[in-house]
């Protein structure tokens, strides 16, 4: 279920704050009397809180490694899983509402990883939370685990850096501004002031399909795909030419797989 605590005004690295900061979060198991049981699982740039089932009817992004009886076995540890701050499953964010009565929108100041992860703080204080049994999370979340154990050392115990770096490399930047661009230049981004009017999804799912692309490797995406088409449509047909939107047609199954990341 997902939870939620305010934590107070809240500065930013970059200059600046927030006046008020709300982190929403879930949590499984039980927290041992001494707080000593603690394990904080970060979410990727897209995902969100909902890490393993638990007591809804939606499976988790993570389900099969954490759960009673798994890796991570909720039955021994009190697992917690918050939305990053700037985030949009419930921590303030962009479509949070300002202190005029306004979506921030455009007005949401810039965030690192590094004021997330005192947010974070924030909440394991409020939860009764000294130190992390573990911290674990993958890509942006790796990041965020990597920038507890080097703010916080004194409070992770442990700490599990999956698919992440220290710092983006040249490339990476690259390939972040193309999917920046992609979504600025939808024309219902609005520059950034979209939430009373249509969502810039066309953008974001060019972002979103440029993403995938950098998440596999030449070799992997050959051995998964190679030049099959995909199933029921010709690539080397007109309809080609047609959108994917339209029905399509005419794809090749590594384009019918990006169509359904940007889908999703």
């Amino acid at each position: 279920m997902l939870r939620s605590v305010n934590i107070g005004a809240l500065a930013l690295e970059a200059g600046g704050g927030l006046p008020s900061v709300t982190v929403a979060y879930e949590c499984w198991g039980t927290l041992d009397e001494d707080g000593s049981n603690a394990v904080l699982i970060q979410h990727a740039l897209t995902g969100s809180t909902h890490v393993s089932r638990g007591d809804s009817e939606e499976d988790g992004w993570w389900e099969g490694l954490v759960g009673p009886g798994e890796v991570i076995d909720t039955d021994r540890y009190f697992v917690v899983a918050a939305n990053m701050l700037g985030g949009c499953y419930g921590t303030t964010g962009p479509s949070s509402i300002a202190e005029d009565g306004a979506p921030y929108g455009s007005r949401f100041p810039f965030v690192t990883i590094r004021d997330s992860v005192h947010a974070e703080a924030r909440l394991a204080d409020a939860l009764g939370v000294t130190s992390w049994h573990a911290v674990i999370g993958g890509s942006m979340g790796g990041a965020r685990a990597l920038e507890w154990a080097v703010t916080y050392p004194e409070r992770v115990r442990r700490c599990a850096v999956v698919a992440a770096c220290a710092a983006s490399t040249a490339e990476q930047i690259a390939f972040a501004q193309a999917q920046v661009l992609a979504i600025r230049q939808d024309p219902h981004f609005a520059g950034g002031d979209y939430y009373d009017g249509a969502a810039p999804t066309l953008g974001l799912g060019l972002a979103r399909r440029i993403a995938h692309i950098t998440y596999r490797s030449e070799a992997e995406m050959g051995a998964r795909f190679g030049r099959f088409a995909q199933p029921g449509e010709d690539p080397l047909g007109h309809a080609r030419l047609r959108p994917a939107a339209v029905g399509g047609a005419g794809r090749y199954q590594v384009e019918g797989y990006l169509d359904h990341q940007a889908q999703k």
